[in-house]
């Protein structure tokens, strides 16, 4: 199995570092031999406070645009959201600070220099010899003891200093053998694009951080100077790290105490000997990790990482390392407690954060999500969960004051306070992006996946079924008859445009995105009612409406129409395909029951082409998988595949180019996470496809994967699958549920309807 990332020179750039996390805590491990950096990130450092800022008279002027968009004035009716419909920024995601340590005497004559990241264990390390000295460091951050851990070794005794930085209002003191952050985020950050007289303000209502390096040694250890620690004589120096924020939750003040915590925390961590700690994160990591296991068939490569990645033809290992480094990811960063995925995972070491690095719901937080359940990662799906539910509660207000709804209303961004209102600070073209509310029907599909692939009953009931059920309540209400359909009017497709005029549009009286997007959500509540035993008005309605929709038509190419009718695209080649939604990431259409509406989703993947931005290309991964291509899969994977280098570049372009950096971070560019996890879950539909009620095994195999296995995966109902393959074909499949069920297989083309005892494997 593909499990290490390794490179013959230190990281320079923070897309060359090695990430490490544990949900929370993030680490980005740069191995410098002279002074090694690390940066640092807590999942709830972000700017802010709860409390939604509401546009006054915002309803009217949504009535306002909605009137010009039935008079055909389209570019008159953005004018007007653009103005009086968008509100303030949302908050950002902030950086802890970095903790650099330093050698002291350190020169240039490094040899046998290696770095390595091994994706079973969560451990990162580095080698090397210097004038005669070997040395090795061991990094990684621990889920059972909530700390990150680094671990100096040298042939003879050597000399450090600790030293570093703290967010934003900052100290750092030293103090015996310890040193203490302490910091302060902004309750107000605006974006670096956003030009304003206070971009940043402190109020004292910011959330606050204590964190703690704390250093055991069989050298001197010494204060150097008021916050520097040096450590003398020394072959082993164990560093200890934690941190506390004040942090409360998404709907209060934070202002829980961090620093008499942090210490104790530290004092708790302090008594356990460093085998200890490691043992226990081993134990915990490779017990996730090692829920799936594979292999593609490819060959073992003496190359280090990112010369395999500048290699012109991608090799089939460096693609299954993409696979489980994608898992690996999921795994370092969403955990049970934390917080859901960002746009960078949790690993941002910019105080102004590309794209403030918060929740954008028109495809990126949702994507963050993709692999988790078909990888067996269950618990690593509790954050979206909890995000879902966060954001149904401040979402009734924003339904009340922009749509004078009923339900919860959400648009395209949110952040650690689950902020739902629309973007965007009146400038010119925010409604391109800011005026799209369709962000609970798709998040609610979360929800339904999670109790598809559980079959957990009381999760569906208690939690999945209330929240989808007031996110229809909102699309009832906004929605508007026109003919014999029932339309979101009007809406818009997430960030794209059409030439009307000469202008550039973005609004029209319905697009097919949020007409999907509420198919979905209907079909998923009629399926979950029947479950429930659930028979009411509503179901009524919704069993009425979810066939009333009327959405799928041909363009004059044979492509499915992204608007109500055929346009002059501005791009045509726009990265977002989010007219193909209903294909993927839902399975309202499908191959088999809707084979002529797959044939203009081909047709609309062809006429967008195999570029894009990074995350765009994983998106595309999943849509060919889906339309049972494997090879065209696997050739937008290594697309994806192509080297970015990491030194800034401002020519670079945004749009249509992504590919993969040194550390296999995903390039939009710049590095967004969303990529790797679109991509992963990409890689999992070529070999198991969960649709039209049934168990697909091998559906998208591409040709070159000959010869191979996956064993691992989750099928919806609640089946683990083992598939092995010799030339092409299938030649094992083991399947384990923990509930008696019938499943049907589908085996090239061929169904087979099996029947499932609890726990008793089932073997072909």
């Amino acid at each position: 199995m593909e499990k290490t990332l390794k490179y013959s020179s230190p990281a320079k750039y923070f897309e060359e570092a090695l990430p490490l996390g544990n949900g929370q805590l993030g680490a980005m491990v740069y191995s410098k031999t002279d002074i090694d950096k690390i940066s640092l990130n807590h999942d709830t450092l972000w700017s802010g406070k709860p409390g939604d800022e509401y546009v006054e008279n915002a309803y009217e002027s949504n009535e306002r645009a909605k009137a010009l968009v039935r008079q055909n004035k389209r570019y008159e009716a953005q004018r007007e959201l653009d103005e009086n419909f968008s509100g303030t920024w949302l908050c950002s995601y902030m950086l802890l600070g970095t903790l650099y340590i330093e050698r002291i005497g350190a020169g240039t004559n490094v040899t046998n220099y290696k770095r390595t990241l091994d994706l079973e264990k969560g451990i990162a390390t580095l080698s090397y010899t210097e004038d005669g000295i070997d040395f090795t460091r061991e990094y990684f951050v621990s889920f059972p003891n909530d700390c990150m851990m680094v671990k100096l070794t040298s042939s003879r005794p050597v000399t450090y200093e600790l030293y570093g930085d703290c967010v934003g209002k900052s100290h750092v003191t030293a103090w015996e053998n310890n040193l203490y952050f302490t910091g302060e985020c902004p309750t107000s950050l605006a974006p670096s694009y956003h030009k304003t007289a206070k971009p940043i303000v402190y109020d004292g209502n910011g959330v606050k951080v204590s964190a703690n390096a704390k250093v055991k040694s069989n050298g001197t250890i010494a204060i150097k100077d008021i916050d520097r620690i040096r450590i003398e004589d020394t072959t082993e120096a164990i560093v200890y790290f934690c941190a506390e924020t004040s942090f409360v939750s998404f709907d209060k003040l934070p202002n829980k105490p961090t620093y008499y915590e942090c210490i104790e925390k530290m004092e708790k961590l302090y008594s356990l000997s460093y085998e200890k700690i490691k043992d226990a994160h081993v134990d915990d990591f490779s017990s996730l990790f090692n829920r799936v296991v594979t292999d593609f068939g490819g060959k073992e490569s003496q190359l280090d990482t990112d010369e395999r990645l500048k290699e012109e033809n991608k090799d089939l290992g460096l693609c299954e390392l993409l696979y489980n480094f994608g898992r690996y990811l999921v795994i370092s960063a969403s955990r049970e407690g934390s917080q859901a995925t960002n746009l960078q995972g949790i690993w941002n070491d910019q105080y102004y954060a590309p794209w403030s690095s918060n929740y954008t719901l028109n495809i990126n937080a949702e994507m963050n999500y993709w692999p988790v359940l078909m990888s067996d990662l269950v618990s690593c799906n509790q954050p979206m969960i909890n995000l879902v539910k966060n954001i149904s509660q401040n979402g009734k207000e924003t339904a009340k004051r922009y749509y004078n709804a009923e339900g919860f209303a959400c648009h395209h961004n949110s952040d650690l306070w689950a902020h739902t209102t629309p973007v965007g600070s009146k400038r010119e073209t925010c409604t391109q992006y800011a005026y799209w509310n369709m962000s609970p029907g798709w998040l609610c599909r979360h929800l339904y996946e999670h109790y598809e692939y559980t079959l957990d009953k009381s999760f569906l009931e208690e939690t999945a079924y209330p929240i989808m059920k007031e996110a229809a309540k909102f699309y009832l209400s906004i929605m508007e008859k026109q003919g014999d359909n029932w339309l979101i009017f009007p809406s818009t497709s997430p960030e794209n445009s059409y030439v009307e005029d000469e202008r550039w549009i973005y609004i029209a009286p319905y697009t097919v995105m949020s007409q999907s997007i509420v198919e979905d959500l209907f079909i998923n509540i009629s399926k979950s009612a029947k479950i429930l035993g659930i028979d009411d008005d509503f179901t009524k309605i919704i069993n009425e409406r979810k066939d009333q929709l009327g959405i799928y038509k041909a363009g004059s190419l044979g492509q499915l129409l992204e608007y109500d009718y055929e346009v002059e695209e501005v791009d045509p080649l726009h990265r977002h395909v989010s007219h193909l939604y209903a294909f993927y990431p839902a399975d309202i259409i499908t191959t088999e029951n809707s084979p002529e509406i797959a044939e203009m989703v081909k047709n609309s993947l062809l006429r967008r082409g195999d570029e894009g931005t990074g995350w765009s290309m994983g998106w595309k991964v999943n849509l060919w998988a889906k339309l049972k291509d494997g090879d065209r899969a696997l050739k937008l994977v290594k697309n994806q595949l192509r080297y970015m280098p990491a030194e800034p570049d401002d020519s670079a372009d945004m749009w249509h180019a992504g590919g993969t950096y040194a550390n296999m971070f995903d390039a939009h560019p710049p590095f967004q996470i969303d990529g790797n996890y679109g991509v992963c879950a990409g890689i999992a539909q070529m070999f198991l496809q969960c649709e039209d009620g049934k168990v697909r095994i091998l559906p998208a195999l591409p040709s070159e994967m000959k010869n191979g296995s996956i064993k691992g995966l989750l099928a919806k109902g609640n089946i683990k699958v083992d598939i092995e393959w010799k030339n092409n074909k299938l030649s094992g499949l083991k399947l384990v549920t923990p509930v008696k069920q019938t499943a049907i297989i589908n085996i090239d083309g061929k169904d087979m309807v099996v029947s499932l005892e609890p726990n008793v494997a089932y073997t072909l």
